[in-house]
C-alpha cells in the first residue's frame, strides 16, 4: 500500500460532498442522526431532506438532529486501526453539534486518529475534507495533514440566504435570526458562521428572493482575486428556481479564476436547521 494511502480521511455526514467525489477521493463518512417524531434515521443513509420537508409540512414538527456518539466514532477508528491505517477526522463545528467532542473522546484510544474542528459546516466543511485528500494524496502523514487543515479553518468563507428564517431560528441555532423573528420588512438575511463556528446574521437584503440570490452571488465574488482557486462550491437545499442556479453557475464559471466548480445538495442535517430554498456559496480564502 502507498504511504499516502495508509492514511484513512473521516468526515461527519455534514460536510454534504457529492457522493461521487466521496467515492473518487476515499472518505469515509459517518452520518449523524435525524430524528422525524419518534422515529430515527442516519443521515444520507435511510432518509433524504425531501423526506425531511414531507415530514414538516405534514405535522408542523420541525425535525431534529443527534450527534455521532463516541461509539460509532470509536468503530470507525478501531477498523482503520486494523488495517494500519492512521485517520484524519474532519467534525462539524463544535459550536452547533457535540459531534466533534464526541469524535475526541473516541480519538484519544487511539496513538494515530487526529480530530479537526472544522468550525463551519455543509460543504464549506467539504472543502476542509478535499483539502485534507489533497494533502494525503502528496504524501503527508496523518498529523500534518490534521495540522494544515487546521491552519486553513479560519480562512473558509460560510455564508448562506435563508428563503425563510423559520427552521433556523425554531431550532436555536443562530441567535441573530431572533432578532428578526419572521421576514420582517422583507430583509432577507446572510448568515455567516464566524471563526468560532457559530452563526449568526451578516448582512441584510431587500426584494423578491430571485433577487436576492442573485446579489447574494455576486457579492460573494466581488473579490474573487482573494479566493484559493482551487475550489469553490455552490450549494442548495432544494426547491430553488432552475434559471436562479443557472445564473449562479454561470456567474461563478464565467470568473474563469476556478479550478473546479462543486455543485452541492445540502443533507438531511443542514436541511433541517435552514430548511428549503437555502442557497450558499462556500470557499477558502488566500
Amino acid at each position: 500500500m502507498a504511504e499516502s494511502k495508509k492514511v484513512l480521511i473521516t468526515a461527519d455526514s455534514t460536510c454534504d460532498l457529492p457522493a461521487g467525489i466521496v467515492q473518487e477521493r476515499g472518505i469515509e463518512i459517518v452520518p449523524l442522526s435525524i430524528l422525524l417524531g419518534e422515529q430515527e434515521y442516519l443521515d444520507g443513509v435511510d432518509v433524504t431532506p425531501a423526506d425531511i420537508y414531507d415530514f414538516v409540512e405534514e405535522k408542523d414538527i420541525l425535525p431534529k438532529t443527534a450527534a455521532v456518539p463516541p461509539s460509532r466514532y470509536y468503530e470507525v477508528f478501531e477498523h482503520a486501526a486494523n488495517e494500519g491505517m492512521s485517520v484524519v477526522h474532519i467534525g462539524l463545528s463544535s459550536a452547533i453539534s457535540s459531534s466533534y467532542q464526541n469524535a475526541c473522546v473516541a480519538a484519544a484510544e487511539f496513538e494515530n486518529v487526529y480530530v479537526v474542528d472544522s468550525k463551519t459546516l455543509c460543504t464549506a466543511m467539504g472543502l476542509l475534507v478535499l483539502k485534507a485528500c489533497d494533502f494525503r494524496d502528496k504524501g503527508m502523514d496523518a498529523k500534518k495533514i490534521a495540522d494544515r487543515v487546521t491552519k486553513l479553518v479560519p480562512k473558509v468563507s460560510t455564508t448562506f440566504v435563508l428563503n425563510s428564517l423559520e427552521y433556523l431560528h425554531k431550532g436555536g441555532r443562530c441567535s441573530g435570526v431572533a432578532r428578526f423573528g419572521a421576514n420582517v420588512l422583507g430583509i432577507k438575511p446572510s448568515i455567516a458562521v464566524d471563526r468560532d463556528g457559530a452563526m449568526d446574521v451578516a448582512k441584510k437584503y431587500r426584494g423578491k428572493m430571485d433577487a436576492v440570490y442573485r446579489q447574494y452571488a455576486a457579492d460573494c465574488l466581488a473579490e474573487a482575486n482573494k479566493i484559493d482557486a482551487s475550489r469553490i462550491v455552490i450549494a442548495n437545499s432544494g426547491g430553488i428556481e432552475p434559471s436562479v442556479l443557472a445564473f449562479v453557475k454561470g456567474l461563478v464559471e464565467g470568473n474563469g479564476r476556478f479550478e473546479e466548480v462543486i455543485f452541492a445538495d445540502a443533507g438531511c442535517t443542514i436541511s433541517s436547521h435552514c430548511g428549503p430554498k437555502t442557497l450558499a456559496i462556500f470557499y477558502i480564502n488566500k
